[in-house]
C-alpha cells in the first residue's frame, strides 16, 4: 500500500523543482511539511487495505466463537440456504463497490483539485506558479485510490449489517447470563463493530491533520472549507453507524430473549402466587412454597440484568474514546484559529 501511494509521491516530489522540506515565499507547505498526506498514505491507507482483506475472516471467527459457545446455534439447511444466497450477494457487492468507489474516488480526487489547484490555493506544494506539476497529479491519482478503497470498505461494512440480520432472523440466540465477557457470550460481535470504528477513527485523525495543516500553513482559505465541513460531517454520522450497523440485529433478538425469559418467569409467578391465594384462608402455605417464589424472584432479577447489546461497558467506552478524541481535538484546532484570526483584526 505505500509501495503504491507515498513512494510515487516522495519520488515525484523529490523530482519536482520545489524543495521538500523547507519555506519559500512562494511555498507555503513543502512536501514534507504535509502530514495530512504522510498520515494518509503510510498509516490510513494500509490500514484500510488491512481490515477489507481482513474483514471475511473476522466475520467468520466472531461466529464461530459464539457458535462453539452455544450463544448462537442456527440449523445446517438454514446455514447452507444463507451461505448460497450471501455469496451470490457478496459477489454483486464487491463488483458494485468497486464501480461505485471509482466515481467517488473520482469525485473527491476533482474537489481536491478545485481546492488546491493554482489559480486557487497558491503555495502548495503539488503546484508551481499557476500550473500542476507531475506531483500533483500523482497525490489526485493517490486520493482517488484512497476513497476508491473507503467506498469498498463502507459498501462491505453495510452488506455486512444486511447478513448478520438475515442470519439473526434463521438463528436461535441463546443469551448465557454469567458468561465471562458480560456480554451474554456475545463479545465476539461487538468486537465487530469496534472494529470498524478504530478504522473510522483514523479517518478523524486525518481530518484533523487536514485542519492542522491547513490552519497552520494554508491559513484555511476559503478553498478549503468545503472538504473540512464535507470530511467532518460524513466523520460525525458515520461514526455510531459503522459501530452500531453490525450489532443491531442481535439487539433486536437480544431484546426478544430477554422479554421472552422475563415473560416466562412473570407467567410461572402469577401461577403460583394464583396458588398461593388460595391457600391463604387456610393458611397451607409451607417453607416450600416461600422458597420457591424466592428462587422465582432471584431468576427474575438475573433475567432482567441480562444485557441488550453484544458488548460490555469496556467496550463502549473504547468506542466513545476513539470517537470523540479526533472530534475534541478539530474543536480545540479551529476554536484556535479563530481566536488567531480574531485577535489579529
Amino acid at each position: 500500500a505505500v509501495a503504491a501511494t507515498y513512494v510515487p509521491l516522495l519520488l515525484a516530489a523529490w523530482l519536482s523543482p520545489l524543495p521538500i522540506a523547507a519555506l519559500t515565499p512562494t511555498l507555503r507547505l513543502p512536501f514534507l511539511y504535509d502530514w495530512n498526506v504522510a498520515f494518509m498514505f503510510v498509516v490510513s491507507f494500509p490500514l484500510l487495505l488491512v481490515l477489507t482483506i481482513t474483514d471475511q475472516h473476522t466475520l467468520a471467527a466472531s461466529l464461530r466463537q459464539v457458535q462453539l459457545d452455544g450463544t448462537v446455534s442456527i440449523p445446517d439447511d438454514s446455514a447452507a440456504s444463507l451461505s448460497s444466497i450471501w455469496r451470490r450477494k457478496f459477489r454483486s457487492v464487491n463488483i458494485g463497490a468497486q464501480v461505485f468507489g471509482i466515481g467517488i474516488g473520482g469525485v473527491i480526487a476533482f474537489l481536491n483539485y478545485i481546492a488546491y489547484r493554482p489559480k486557487t490555493h497558491a503555495g502548495y506544494w503539488i503546484a508551481a506558479g499557476d500550473r500542476m506539476l507531475p506531483a500533483g497529479l500523482v497525490f489526485l491519482f493517490c486520493i482517488f485510490l484512497f476513497y476508491w478503497l473507503v467506498s469498498i470498505y463502507v459498501l462491505r461494512s453495510f452488506a455486512t449489517s444486511l447478513f448478520l440480520k438475515d442470519l439473526v432472523a434463521h438463528a436461535e440466540i441463546r443469551m448465557l447470563p454469567f458468561h465471562p465477557d458480560n456480554s451474554a457470550g456475545l463479545r465476539p460481535v461487538g468486537h465487530l463493530g469496534l472494529r470498524n470504528q478504530y478504522a473510522l477513527t483514523v479517518y478523524g485523525v486525518n481530518l484533523v491533520l487536514l485542519i492542522w495543516i491547513s490552519v497552520r500553513y494554508l491559513n484555511l482559505q476559503s478553498s478549503l472549507y468545503g472538504l473540512i465541513v464535507a470530511a467532518g460531517a460524513a466523520y460525525v454520522i458515520l461514526g455510531p453507524l459503522v459501530f452500531i450497523g453490525p450489532l443491531l440485529p442481535f439487539r433486536a433478538a437480544m431484546l426478544r430473549t430477554k422479554t421472552e425469559l422475563m415473560s416466562e418467569v412473570a407467567q410461572r409467578l402469577r401461577i403460583e402466587l394464583q396458588r398461593l391465594r388460595k391457600q391463604l384462608p387456610s393458611g397451607q402455605i409451607t417453607k416450600e412454597d416461600e422458597e420457591l417464589i424466592d428462587r422465582l424472584r432471584k431468576l427474575g432479577a438475573v433475567f432482567n440484568e441480562l444485557p441488550v447489546w453484544p458488548f460490555d461497558a469496556g467496550t463502549l467506552r473504547k468506542f466513545l474514546t476513539a470517537y470523540v478524541i479526533p472530534i475534541i481535538s478539530a474543536g480545540v484546532s479551529l476554536a484556535k484559529w479563530i481566536f488567531t484570526t480574531k485577535g489579529v483584526k
